[in-house]
């Protein structure tokens, strides 16, 4: 076998197993470099690793250029060698775009095989080697990534709130952790994953959405739960108002909304039949009067106009006996943010709401002269409301038991989640809490001192 032959297959060999690495990723989550690196700031630069495989690509090409020099084998590698270099300068600019990479590599990988094919085809009638490898190989692939209409849930990563966002006017103190899990379609494999390793769940997908819209959503949610948790800490120590709102956002229409010629995604509803509307709870309370199938009179802030619009109903999904729009909707809040934070924008930490709660209490930490978390590793979990409470999230199940691999004194979790909480790691030190407030009086009463903090008041 030729050298590029052998850098063709060890580069494809390579690539079956980072994509089984990657689809393991989690595993490795508790260790740490020192005591502020953790493995998901790691992930964050093994991700370059990729550039390997279409380099290697590329050598092999060189190489069978510099042996073979006919005519269509210079189109044959000048187009490997193109497609390679995109996959590198796509990794090196947007590394978070992995639809983008994926496509790229994809279309290297085609054309290796096509230079593969076409040797073989030049010394035998049939390539049988080339085409069997290539069968193998999609079939592998479609295992690997093949959606299915479940999506999995499966434990995830922590990381350093600290690092995550940091205040100008702050200093770090506590130990403070967040928790992510991974929430994505079910391939094949993962079935086979749940058989070796804790806590794979499945349910059947029912996004309501597409993909594409789901993403936008949880992205929005990210940016939300910043905004909010940064003003509820700036309020908590006496440097903002906090949050107010002004009315409902929508933030998803559904497939099948009655509502969808009316209504647009990004409208502010701002009242209901007349009735003024700025918060959920209000929309809530205006729709109790509304019958399923009713037309609606709506006022929507639409591009910094108010609009007025008849929007049609449907019975809600969840009960018959009440009316729907069939869309999705947030409160349309303003956020008084009066010192500036700076986020890390890591590679697998998409979207979601439910980092809310740890980055408030993160700020507050930062914010307060000795801090307030009296010596305890803390980790958390729970979305940031408007008025301080703290909101339910899903996968505590994965959440908890990824906690329980790391060296974490308590994990808060929201009341509404305890029981899913525990059953996820029935040993780890579980407090339901209701408030940010909570969370503090908690870490008063149970310390761990440093030496740092004796001397604190």
């Amino acid at each position: 076998m030729a050298l590029w032959q052998k850098l063709y297959y060890s580069a494809m060999v390579l690539t079956l197993f980072l994509v089984v690495i990657g689809e393991l990723i989690w595993l490795p989550d508790p260790l740490r470099l020192g005591s502020t690196i953790y493995w998901i700031d790691v992930i964050d630069e093994l991700i370059y690793v990729l550039m390997l495989i279409p380099l290697i690509w590329i050598a092999g090409s060189l190489i069978h250029l510099r042996s073979h020099r006919r005519g269509w084998m210079w189109v044959r590698a000048v187009s490997i060698i193109a497609a390679g270099l995109a996959c590198v300068i796509i990794l090196l600019t947007v590394p978070k775009k992995l639809e983008y990479s994926a496509g790229a590599f994809i279309l290297t990988w085609l054309l290796v095989f096509v230079d593969l094919f076409v040797h073989e085809r030049i010394r035998r009638k049939l390539p049988m080697k080339s085409i069997s490898l290539f069968a193998i190989t999609v079939c592998l692939m479609l295992v690997m990534f093949w959606p299915t209409k479940y999506l999995v849930t499966y434990p995830g990563l922590t990381l350093n709130m600290n690092r995550y966002a940091h205040t100008s006017e702050g200093n770090v103190h506590g130990d403070i952790s967040g928790v992510l899990v991974f929430e994505r379609p079910a391939f094949p494999i993962d079935w086979v994953y749940a058989k070796l390793f804790a806590k794979y769940s499945f349910e059947v997908e029912n996004l309501g959405m597409t993909l594409g819209e789901y993403n936008q959503e949880v992205r929005l949610m990210k940016a939300d739960a910043n905004a909010a948790g940064s003003a509820i800490a700036f309020q908590k120590v006496g440097k903002g108002k906090g949050i107010s709102s002004s009315g409902v956002r929508i933030t998803a229409i559904l497939k099948d909304s009655p509502a969808s010629g009316q209504i647009q995604l990004g409208d502010v509803i701002q009242q209901v039949k007349g009735q003024t509307v700025t918060t959920l709870e209000e929309l809530t309370e205006r729709m109790k009067t509304v019958k399923p199938g009713d037309q609606v009179s709506l006022t929507v802030l639409r591009g910094g106009k108010q609009v007025n619009v008849q929007a049609k109903t449907r019975p809600n999904p969840d009960d018959a006996s009440r009316a729907a729009f069939g869309i999705q909707v947030a409160n349309e809040v303003q956020y008084d943010l009066p010192i500036l934070v700076n986020y890390h924008d890591y590679l697998l930490h998409e979207g979601g709401p439910s980092h809310g709660a740890m980055l408030a209490l993160t700020l507050v930490d930062q914010l307060t002269p000795c801090g307030v978390t009296y010596g305890n590793h803390v980790a958390g979990t729970g979305t940031m409301e408007p008025d301080g409470s703290i909101g339910p999230v899903g996968g505590l199940e994965q959440k908890a038991y990824t906690i329980s691999r790391t060296n974490a004194d308590v994990f808060f979790v929201p009341v509404a989640n305890e029981s899913e909480a525990k059953k996820g790691a029935p040993s780890l030190q579980i407090v339901p809490v209701r408030t940010l407030d909570d969370m503090m009086k908690w870490l008063k009463e149970h310390p761990k001192q440093t030496t740092g903090q004796l001397s604190c008041p």
